[in-house]
């Protein structure tokens, strides 16, 4: 009969917890993304803006802010350096723990868009619970920021007629994306930045998140390789302006 030392049995025990891990944290990898494929590309919603139409080499760069201060700080330094304006969503929760970032969010010359209160999935939420978490968020940015603002995301780009219809009654556009780089699955600093430079096209609206480990290492050679294309980077509003001027040709 086979005996294992004590030591040995540590390891296996280890090992099995490791395994277990691995396996809980695939998991949770493949929901998040079906999440956001599934929200985003399945199917198109009428009256969302996904990309803006216009011959101009413009795109915008956007970022979600739900996590921590995580890498914001280190986010608006390199936006600074490069001279860049870009647009932040913001969930009401992180505005409320975060109020000196999210000012400084603004003074540095960004736009702010809202991203929910508290990150739920809005197309899960009765009336009522909706209109708590668009009553809360527009609390939190004119309590700390004092500030609203027309543009919307919802959270994992999930997003239905009902939840487009509810935030356009209360005046805001419904912005997802056209390039998402998948930057919060950490998927190495080269594949962040090539595909963001590979699927590049005119009226992008490129997303990117604050919590993103390896968004800082990434953005300044995203932020140069767009630039080399010929690309210039524009706040979400005067994109927007870009596409006005396509349709009133």
């Amino acid at each position: 009969m086979m005996t294992y030392s004590r030591e040995t049995r540590r390891q296996r025990r280890r090992m099995r917890k490791l395994a277990v891990l691995l396996v809980v944290a695939v998991v949770l990898a493949y929901l998040l993304h079906g999440q956001i494929i599934r929200g985003v590309f399945s199917p198109l919603v009428r009256g969302v803006i996904y990309r803006v139409e216009t011959d101009r080499k413009a795109v915008s760069l956007t970022f979600d802010v739900v996590w921590m201060p995580a890498q914001t700080g280190e986010i608006l330094d390199i936006m600074e350096r490069y001279q860049l304006s870009a647009t932040f969503f913001l969930t009401g929760n992180w505005v409320r723990r975060n109020p000196d970032l999210a000012r400084e969010i603004i003074v540095r010359g960004h736009e702010i868009g809202q991203h929910g209160f508290s990150h739920q999935r809005l197309t899960e939420l009765g009336d009522s619970e909706l209109t708590r978490e668009f009553e809360q968020v527009e609390k939190a940015l004119h309590d700390e920021l004092n500030i609203t603002t027309e543009f919307f995301r919802p959270p994992y780009g999930e997003i239905d007629e009902r939840v487009r219809d509810f935030a356009a009654a209360r005046g805001y556009t419904t912005v997802l994306w056209s390039i998402d780089p998948h930057d919060w699955l950490n998927p190495g600093v080269e594949q962040l930045i090539s595909t963001v430079l590979q699927k590049v096209h005119p009226g992008a609206i490129i997303l990117f998140h604050t919590s993103a480990r390896q968004l800082p290492e990434s953005l300044p050679s995203i932020i140069e390789g767009l630039r080399a294309k010929g690309f210039e980077m524009l706040p979400l509003s005067a994109l927007l302006a870009e596409s006005r001027k396509v349709g009133a040709k």
